[in-house]
């Protein structure tokens, strides 16, 4: 009886992952990036249920000077270098690290509630990865896969330039030059508070000028998470 039910389980299981596997794999051809000028769950899903990426609005009090006020002589990655450290190098491209945020308190002052994401009356997005850039001086980051269900960035400090790449361009902008494949991007300037929610499959580069600081939050439902995780 035991071993019937823990089949069932798993027939359940492979199931249910087949359908949000197979359904993170819908694109909108013509997709665009979409605003919110004041944030509303019901209005943030009847957009998002259009598959485009959705900027909006959420203030932290994190800044740069921040973080070198209050956590500078923590260890930021395994050379032993002190973020204070980092922090006063002329150029820095320390991107989607989480040292930082596991060595510190940073995502209880971030706060962002992610209860708007769910769809289902029962919790399924389970596993958030949550990590850190801090980029200083002219830098541009690869380009990079959104693999999980919501991918979202918040800039905390100052702002960037993101590209955004519709799934459809996939084969025009894999594996070819940054500076080629802008032509097919949905471009933005992104500022202190703005927070996107990038749909899974879609591409973007980060380009930064003067210096920016981005927290990032992967969000992987119980059933995609080792899909996403073998991209």
């Amino acid at each position: 009886m035991f071993l019937l039910l823990i089949q069932i389980i798993i027939l359940v299981y492979i199931i249910f992952s087949m359908y949000f596997i197979f359904d993170m794999k819908k694109y909108n051809v013509n997709g665009y990036i979409d605003f919110l000028d004041l944030f509303s769950e019901k209005i943030f899903k009847e957009k998002y249920d259009k598959l485009n990426p959705i900027v909006f609005k959420h203030k932290s009090k994190l800044t740069m000077n921040y973080l070198q006020d209050n956590y500078s002589n923590i260890f930021i990655d395994d050379k032993y270098k002190l973020l204070k450290d980092l922090l006063n190098d002329n150029i820095i491209y320390h991107f989607k690290k989480d040292t930082i945020i596991k060595n510190t308190n940073i995502d209880e002052l971030f706060n962002l509630d992610l209860t708007f994401l769910e769809y289902y009356p029962i919790p399924i997005n389970l596993f958030n990865t949550k990590s850190l850039s801090i980029i200083k001086g002219k830098n541009i980051s690869p380009l990079t896969l959104c693999k999980s269900n919501y991918n979202i960035l918040s800039i905390l400090d100052n702002e960037c330039i993101i590209y955004l790449f519709n799934p459809k361009h996939k084969d025009d902008i894999i594996n070819k030059d940054i500076n080629d494949i802008k032509k097919y991007s949905h471009k933005y300037i992104l500022v202190k508070d703005d927070t996107i929610v990038i749909p899974p499959n879609w591409f973007y580069i980060i380009e930064v000028d003067k210096f920016s600081v981005i927290y990032h939050i992967d969000v992987n439902n119980i059933f995609t998470i080792f899909y996403n995780y073998l991209k």
